[in-house]
């Protein structure tokens, strides 16, 4: 797992066929017991992400050896595999049938395993699920495949941060909290000459956008992209509306899809609204633009918050199953979780009560407002869930969010380039 690092696009479902053609997988794998005699013993592999360094080793070292004394006979081999390439290792290990008996997976890798019959269903193999955050627990939970296939590790979210001074400059005295807050607000400071959005929304946003105003919006469902919905079609108009009033950045149309292009102006002082991790004050705005640091709130993420997950799998043809289950489980327990984010900063556990009280595990906040965002983010992480879905791809969703900046500009309608997205990726989804 890559920290601070935007969780990567999944493996492509046309792998998946060929990984099932190579290992003969295709249903769940069975439980714990199976291939096993559900005894705890024997050397089982522990695989991370890039993680083999010198913040991270000395814990991870340090959870082997309390495993192995509370089990006498195991043994646990902790490799970790470089950044780059990862996707193919695990591919390569899956396919010639060397894939670690635990596995540090995201859950969109995991989605092209777990199809391959090569995850361990934990739904099945565990009792333990109930103790997880829920919207990681589903993050493992995919459409056409029965089972969860993950144990949520450490997760990350993202909050609303607003310019205090440039929503007084143009008369919002109240904060917004709402996704219609935040776009009539919009409107006024347009009237201001202030511009408050500098992102255009993606099928992903607009997940959390529709849901704020009690609406569903599914990325894929029962087979299909789903994501061409009346209530994405009133957003995406909503925004060419504010563009032409000048609500709306050059830079949002002119960078849609862009890493950082929200966060960037923000700090510049020119939008009164952006989105980012819950560390954002004190890894950002105080080190790059702490002249705003007193004109900075924070508010709840819109509607369903998104969730960035991290997970912990089990190899379903381990020949040590009941060993790498009970490791998986003890990796990813409150203790060793709330351990693992005090080192990961801005992270938050993955299980319930590791969530419970935010002060035992994140950074002493050097500002207050840095305070604030902590607790909303802990608050919050019982409602977030991973936004996308396997089967939609980086290169889809930002094809989808140029689409949705020309709707903006009002060079093609809301419904026109909601419909083109579809297409585009159900000729581009892999299978």
């Amino acid at each position: 797992m890559k920290i601070l690092n935007t969780f990567a696009t999944g493996l492509a479902v046309a792998t998946v066929l060929a990984l099932t053609a190579c290992t003969g997988g295709g249903a769940a794998a069975p439980g714990a017991d199976a291939g096993g005699d559900g005894k705890i013993g024997g050397e089982i592999t522990f695989q991370t992400w890039s993680l083999k360094n010198d913040k991270f080793t000395p814990y991870f070292e340090g959870v082997v050896d309390a495993f192995e004394k509370a089990n006498p006979g195991a043994t646990v081999k902790w490799i970790d595999q470089p950044a780059d390439g990862y996707e193919d290792k695990l591919l390569q290990q899956a396919g010639s049938g060397e894939l670690p008996d635990v596995l540090n997976l995201p859950p969109e890798y995991g989605y092209a395993l777990a199809s391959a019959g090569q995850l361990q269903d934990l739904s099945k193999a565990s009792d333990k699920l109930k103790d997880y955050v829920e919207g990681g627990v589903g993050a493992y939970t995919y459409d056409g495949i029965d089972g969860s296939f993950g144990f949520p590790w450490y997760l990350g979210t993202e909050l609303n941060y607003w310019n205090k001074s440039l929503l007084t400059k143009g008369g919002v005295e109240k904060t917004p909290t709402s996704v219609d807050e935040m776009l009539n607000a919009a409107e006024k400071l347009a009237g201001a000459g202030i511009q408050s959005i500098s992102d255009v929304p993606s099928p992903k946003s607009l997940q959390s956008l529709v849901s704020d105003g009690g609406g569903k919006q599914e990325i894929f469902a029962d087979g299909k992209f789903a994501f061409n919905t009346p209530g994405a079609v009133k957003i995406i108009e909503r925004y060419a509306e504010l563009y032409k009033l000048g609500a709306v950045s050059p830079e949002a149309l002119q960078g849609a899809g862009t890493l950082n292009s929200n966060i960037n102006n923000f700090n510049k002082g020119t939008v009164a609204w952006a989105t980012a991790g819950p560390n954002y004050i004190d890894k950002d705005i105080a080190v790059n633009a702490p002249k705003l640091l007193p004109s900075v709130d924070v508010t709840n993420g819109f509607g369903t918050p998104p969730l960035f997950v991290q997970g912990i799998s089990v190899a379903g043809k381990s020949k040590n199953p009941a060993t790498a289950l009970a490791f998986a489980e003890f990796l990813t327990n409150t203790e060793n979780q709330i351990a693992f984010v005090k080192l990961a900063a801005g992270f938050f556990p993955g299980t319930i009560a590791a969530n419970e009280d935010v002060s035992v595990f994140a950074e002493t906040a050097k500002n207050d407002m840095q305070k604030k965002a902590n607790e909303l983010a802990a608050s919050q992480m019982g409602d977030a869930r991973m936004l996308g879905a396997p089967q939609f791809t980086e290169a889809m969703n930002n094809y989808a969010q140029q689409q949705i900046a020309l709707a903006v500009k009002g060079e093609i309608s809301a419904e026109e380039a909601l419909k083109k997205s579809v297409a585009y990726a159900e000729q581009n989804v892999a299978g």
